[in-house]
């Protein structure tokens, strides 16, 4: 934190992001291999994931890329918005005039 500004790193958040999706994604597919008859769950990801198809090893891996994927685009379009709003946030309180919030004292 540099001048009470906080910034998100693109590439940190894109890892998070790609993390989250692929961890997702596990998810879904475990639920939809234990609860067969649950077809929404096939759908959804079939409808979710160009080329992914209910369940071959191939298509499984295309669907670890797509989701880690989704998440850096999340990342891209989130990051940038979050970081020019936030920027704007904090110059716009500090404004002439305006107090500047002290720090707390610590009493040992």
């Amino acid at each position: 934190m540099r001048d009470g500004f906080f910034k998100l790193d693109v590439k940190a958040a894109g890892l998070a992001g790609g993390a989250l999706g692929v961890v997702a994604f596990v998810i879904c597919v475990a639920f939809g291999v234990l609860f067969r008859d649950f077809v929404a769950m096939r759908q959804l990801l079939e409808a979710m994931l160009p080329g992914f198809t209910w369940l071959t090893p191939a298509s499984f891996l295309l669907g670890l890329v797509e989701a880690f994927l989704y998440g850096w685009y999340v990342a891209l379009v989130f990051v940038p918005l979050f970081n020019y709003f936030e920027g704007g946030r904090r110059a716009g309180a500090e404004q002439p005039g305006m107090a500047r919030p002290r720090e707390a004292l610590h009493h040992p």
